[in-house]
């Protein structure tokens, strides 16, 4: 099996040719899809939903997202949340590439259906801004790792640090796991297999397979995550 992933050295793919000008590349497993996209400034994303719930974190670019008729600009470090069926449209501001993190669950593929714009007056929150989030610790029997989640339906969804010279013990959990690297570097296991990942590595972690990581040099490992909600953001030392 494959736990490791370049996203530079992965084929590029529209994700929604229907209505839309992402493109990137995205590994699907077995309960979540998850990847690395771009859309090119000045295009935009039609009306459109899909069966399944998505996340989204932006690392670049701007874009003005409306989710069932809640607009929010989203900048650098900003969470977007949309439940399964929510209408949902974007267009990109100024001058530069969207650039941003996705993760789905599997009831359906990455593609949505183009659809038309509805309105809803109560609804959970879509928006997020990391930095104004109150961090917790995401494994504290095993890890230093610290950071941010929002818990949806089907995903749990967040951005996280680990502080040089930090070590996650060897850990599994019943959920399955992707991450991508932001920034830093480390020494990642996972069932036994071994690799140094650094910025724009995807990670793979399935279920109950046992996992663990060692942090290089002297900046914060820094990655954005994405869990199914099987089992919660905590892990189990082994």
């Amino acid at each position: 099996m494959t736990y490791f992933y370049k996203t530079d050295e992965m084929a590029k793919n529209l994700a929604g040719a229907a209505y839309s000008s992402a493109a990137g590349a995205w590994v699907t497993g077995e309960r979540l899809i998850f990847g690395k996209m771009r859309m090119p400034a000045g295009t935009r994303s039609g009306a459109h939903a899909h069966a399944n719930e998505q996340f989204g974190y932006c690392l670049a670019g701007s874009s003005r997202l409306n989710i069932e008729g809640d607009v929010h600009v989203l900048t650098p470090g900003d969470i977007a949340y949309r439940p399964a069926n929510a209408v949902h449209a974007a267009e990109i501001l100024g001058d530069t590439d969207y650039e941003f993190i996705v993760a789905k669950d599997t009831a359906t593929t990455i593609e949505g259906t183009p659809t038309e714009m509805k309105q809803t007056t109560e609804h959970v929150p879509y928006f997020y801004d990391t930095e104004a989030m109150e961090k917790g610790l995401a494994g504290e029997a095993y890890s230093p790792t610290e950071g941010v989640w929002v818990t949806g339906e089907r995903i749990i969804f967040g951005k996280m640090r680990i502080p040089p010279g930090g070590v996650a013990e060897p850990h599994s959990h019943p959920n399955e796991q992707f991450a991508i690297v932001l920034s830093g570097a480390c020494r990642a296991t996972i069932g036994g297999v071994t690799e140094t990942v650094t910025s724009g590595d995807i990670v793979h972690m399935p279920a109950n397979v046992v996992h663990s990581v060692e942090i290089l040099g002297d900046e914060d490992y820094v990655f954005v995550t994405a869990k199914d909600t099987s089992w919660g953001i905590q892990g189990i030392k082994v």
